[in-house]
């Protein structure tokens, strides 16, 4: 092509001719250029061709090169129809990238409301807690001021008892001491009467009764404990989607359990119906589809050696063997697999991601409205491993690949063991 276009240079203005003219040497020109040429002819000498040379008596006869006109004008219509193509796809591109920009100043704007939004709900959780919290060490505190005050009561009670028995004590001891040195024997026969001491008084030990103030806290802690609860309820955050795997889309040697929560491999062939929702390669996908704004479900992968657990389009191929047919190897399923190490897979682009520690639990994350699609590593925290970011077309299942010696089991957020 590049040597074709060199044939199509005039030699004089070095551009695509316009109106080629030949001469009758054989070259062509543009003819502006070559009228311009020949309009004076070089002193002393004949008209000349610009290319070759070739010198003419007279001004030279030009002729119309009509193949090269066709040639030219096939050309430049064919030029256009690229140029018009590239403008096209140009347009389109930049419509899309217009449309993108808006989509990210919506989403930019929407987490910005929804963090301002999430924030004034978990301030208002916080401050409500403060001030239960407050309320409730009000009252075991003041609890204790009074379990306080009946206990000096009583220690103040008995020491003032105990005060006057000590003066009672004191004037007898003296009045002994008086008899003691009198002469008189009759009169010491006579003495004061001595009571016994010993059983008179509190000899008993008193203390704070710490009983009450143990039940009040345990009924305020219990009070506490509601609360949260109530607002670990109401607060914001992923529905919990109550995903059941699809006996219909199983493969013959994938066992599903009775309650359709759990899927493991079999050599033995299940003999299921066929139909045009079976998988011929071992994968089942779930009955619900996913189209929320946010949905959220856990998958135990414990007893599994390997696996690939994602989400997939309804239209996905079923009916192939080929390796376009598992999880994350085409362009209408995401996954996350695990075969010796662990890797994010989509339409065969596989992306290896950094494991700590073996997986147990695994959390799937779905903003179907934002395209994402979030693996996370359950411990006890939630580790992100991998987000896919794209814009869905389809409604979506969970989706899961199940290999020899593997085990997989749905279970319900909140409750993973």
């Amino acid at each position: 092509m590049e040597s074709l276009s060199e044939e199509l240079i005039c030699p004089i203005c070095l551009d695509i001719y316009k109106e080629p003219m030949m001469l009758t040497c054989g070259h062509n020109f543009c003819r502006v250029c070559i009228e311009q040429a020949l309009k004076y002819p070089y002193v002393f000498r004949n008209f000349t061709c610009p290319e070759c040379k070739t010198d003419f008596q007279q001004r030279p006869q030009l002729m119309r090169n009509l193949k090269l006109c066709n040639v030219i004008r096939h050309l430049q219509e064919e030029s256009q129809k690229k140029l018009q193509d590239s403008l096209r796809e140009l347009t389109k591109e930049k419509d899309a990238t217009k449309k993108r920009v808006e989509s990210l100043g919506e989403q930019k704007k929407k987490i910005q409301e929804t963090s301002e939004a999430l924030e004034k709900v978990i301030n208002s959780f916080f401050t409500m807690i403060e001030k239960d919290i407050k309320k409730f060490k009000k009252i075991v505190v003041g609890e204790i001021s009074r379990k306080k005050e009946h206990a000096l009561m009583q220690v103040n009670k008995v020491n003032q008892e105990l005060e006057m028995r000590n003066h009672e004590l004191s004037k007898k001891i003296n009045e002994t001491q008086e008899l003691l040195h009198a002469a008189d024997t009759v009169i010491l026969l006579q003495g004061p009467e001595i009571k016994d001491m010993s059983r008179q008084g509190y000899n008993g030990a008193i203390y704070l009764d710490q009983a009450p103030v143990s039940l009040t806290l345990k009924s305020c802690l219990s009070t506490l404990t509601k609360t949260l609860s109530d607002l670990i309820n109401l607060s914001p955050g992923p529905m919990t989607l109550d995903v059941l795997l699809d006996v219909k889309t199983a493969c013959n040697y994938i066992k599903v359990s009775p309650n359709c929560k759990s899927v493991s491999y079999t050599n033995v062939d299940q003999r299921y119906p066929e139909g045009p929702e079976r998988f011929k390669v071992c994968q089942i996908i779930s009955g619900c589809s996913i189209i929320s704004a946010e949905n959220f479900w856990v998958v135990d992968v414990r007893k599994a050696k390997e696996w690939i657990v994602g989400v997939a389009y309804q239209s996905m191929d079923r009916k192939t063997l080929e390796d376009d047919a598992y999880v994350g190897f085409n362009n209408k399923s995401w996954g996350l697999e695990y075969r010796n190490c662990l890797s994010a897979l989509h339409n065969k682009v596989r992306e290896e991601v950094t494991l700590k520690s073996p997986v147990e639990l695994l959390g799937i994350y779905v903003n179907y409205e934002s395209g994402l699609i979030s693996f996370y590593q359950l411990l006890d925290h939630m580790r992100h491993l991998y987000t896919f970011s794209t814009t869905f077309t389809e409604t979506l299942h969970a989706a899961f690949c199940v290999f020899p010696d593997s085990c997989i089991t749905i279970r319900k957020k909140g409750n993973p063991r």
